[in-house]
């Protein structure tokens, strides 16, 4: 598959093949990360709210899937792939949609190198939108400015010697895709215990990802470690629930020592 190609075919037949993997090593690379010692667990999950495929005797179905893959893959798969992959179901008849969720299953697990789980939500899972996450304070208030310079680090600075648990969210973020220049928005999420962070430095860090181009995946990852350098965390929590595009949004999950961090959808997603 061409990425960015402007004039791309859509297709209604299935066809694995429109799956693209990216590799997450180069990236974790440049991070000082070996996917053989994670500092992080977590997971990426993809809601795909406009899933598709035809039952006998040829009727549509219609379904919100859940996808999730772990941090310990070596491969991520680019969006727009997905969305096109996913499309492709739309003309193809299965016996059951159980089927055609193995199908999915086993396609992203090979394209992910990893065990992918594949879930049909059910209407009730849909009906709750978190407006405003709990325990969480939000940085939106916030007088700061986009910084001059492009991304950096350097606004991550502590303001006292305290150890602290702290637990903020912004609903001001973009970055870019790095494939298309596309903006990309997302609620940012941030817990952990440790050091005191500067509340206007870390909106100015989260601010400076603002032209910066990354995958969704990537930006949590980054995220988890400039965070953990400063604070030296005993406990430490990214999620980075990006709004949909192409009726898919992903949310990218880090974390150490936060493993009953349960995801709920946002009222932008």
């Amino acid at each position: 598959m061409e990425l960015g190609n402007p004039n791309t075919v859509y297709v209604n037949q299935y066809d694995k093949a429109l799956l693209y993997p990216i590799d997450r090593g180069p990236q974790r690379e440049l991070l000082g990360v070996r996917l053989s010692a994670l500092p992080f667990e977590g997971q990426d999950t993809w809601t795909a709210y406009e899933f598709t495929c035809l039952l006998p005797p040829g009727k549509p179905t219609r379904s919100v899937l859940h996808i999730k893959v772990p941090a310990t893959s070596p491969c991520i798969v680019e969006s727009k792939s997905m969305k096109l992959y996913l499309g492709s179901f739309a003309g193809s008849l299965y016996a059951s949609e159980t089927e055609a969720l193995a199908c999915i299953k086993e396609d992203l697990s090979e394209a992910c190198g990893a065990a992918v789980t594949v879930e049909r939500l059910s209407e009730a899972s849909q009906e709750t939108l978190s407006i405003e996450p709990r325990e969480a304070t939000c940085l939106d208030g916030l007088a700061v400015a986009v910084p001059q310079g492009g991304f950096s680090s350097d606004h991550l600075v502590l303001k006292s010697d305290q150890q602290v648990m702290a637990s903020y969210y912004t609903d001001l973020f973009r970055s870019l895709c790095p494939m298309t220049g596309q903006p990309d928005y997302a609620r940012i999420l941030l817990r952990w215990e440790g050091g005191d962070l500067d509340e206007a430095g870390l909106l100015q860090y989260l601010f400076s990802f603002r032209e910066h181009g990354e995958f969704a995946e990537q930006v949590a990852e980054r995220m988890f470690i400039d965070i953990a350098e400063v604070t030296k965390p005993a406990r430490l929590g990214v999620r980075a629930e990006f709004t949909r595009r192409g009726g898919i949004d992903i949310n990218a999950e880090r974390q150490k020592g936060f493993g009953d961090w349960p995801y709920q959808r946002h009222y932008r997603q």
